[in-house]
């Protein structure tokens, strides 16, 4: 997409649909837990060491008024905690400052056999994704959080990469070795898999200022032989893992500060109904394969703020 570079990190929100947090050191025996085949998995992610991260997590979009909202939290804090706060956020990069704004905090996942629908909420837009793994065909509707606003359209497995997935994780670039080290992250037991950019595979020109590059140096991957592999579908980082990603920690720098850490907070097994897949969307419902300059732009204009409003019938 014709933003990848730019807007790596406001790109990343297409992804991020899966994104949560809470694991816990392994005991020293594993209890044997039953394959995840269908139910509730909530997720949420966090920007460790960014001093937005706190402060963002606390808004709901869910509540409206998001400026409002904003505009309380700023004033519950004291001089000295505002000072902090503008010293801290002075040593970021732009594009770290985005993906706080940017990042969805927390997702729900109804997954139902080779069948899951995912949400979440970010600041300024609402965003729903289905996807079928035995078809490898999916739709995704986003909504405008202040406007009425809205982009839908189908898309395949093809289009995964192109549309969200701004990471892409090879073993042409990275070198892979899996740990001895376990985890249970949300209950299930999750091996940890790390993941180094190859010295040869840094990008020859570096990022223009105030960039991320598009090659994380290094990523911590945990999955999970319970958790089925085609969830993971949805993540903002593409990894050819065979099993469940429950965990993902990807570093942006040499010396590991600037860090996104996404994760599974908890799975709930229980049925899913027909209508816990469905997405309502309105008309049209685009398609990637074909309209993909016009579902760029749309979804774009929604994540940074709604985008002017429309006339005619599109909307």
């Amino acid at each position: 997409m014709i933003f990848k570079h730019a807007l790596t990190w406001s790109l990343l929100p297409f992804a991020a649909l899966l994104v949560a947090a809470g694991s816990a050191p392994a005991p020293t025996a594993t209890l044997a837990v039953a394959p995840f085949t269908q139910g509730i998995i909530t997720t949420r992610v966090s920007l460790p060491g960014n001093p937005y991260d706190k402060l963002l997590s606390k808004l709901d979009p869910a509540k409206g008024n998001i400026q409002g909202q904003m505009q309380q939290l700023a004033a519950s804090l004291t001089p000295a905690e505002q000072q902090q706060l503008q010293t801290e956020a002075a040593k970021l990069s732009p594009a770290m400052t985005i993906g706080a704004m940017m990042l969805p905090r927390k997702g729900t996942i109804y997954c139902r056999g080779q069948e899951a629908r995912a949400t979440t909420d970010a600041l300024t837009y609402h965003l729903e994704n289905y996807f079928n793994n035995a078809t490898h065909k999916g739709l995704l509707l986003m909504a405008s959080q202040s406007t009425p606003q809205t982009v839908n359209y189908t898309y395949d497995a093809a289009s995964v990469k192109k549309t969200w997935q701004s990471i892409v994780v090879t073993a042409q670039d990275y070198t892979a070795k899996t740990s001895t080290e376990t985890a249970l992250v949300s209950g299930y037991p999750s091996q940890k898999t790390t993941y180094t950019l190859k010295p040869g595979a840094a990008e020859t020109t570096s990022p223009e200022p105030g960039q991320l590059p598009n090659k994380p140096t290094a990523l911590d991957v945990w999955t999970s032989a319970q958790i089925p592999q085609s969830l993971n579908f949805a993540h903002p980082v593409y990894v050819a893992e065979t099993h469940g990603i429950t965990r993902l920690v990807v570093y942006f720098d040499k010396e590991r500060k600037q860090r996104m850490v996404y994760e599974f907070a908890s799975v709930q097994p229980k049925a899913i109904t027909d209508q816990d897949l469905k997405i309502k969307t309105t008309a049209p419902v685009l398609d990637y394969a074909k309209d993909e300059m016009q579902v760029g732009m749309k979804m774009l204009a929604l994540m940074l703020g709604g985008g002017p409003q429309q006339s005619g019938s599109d909307e």
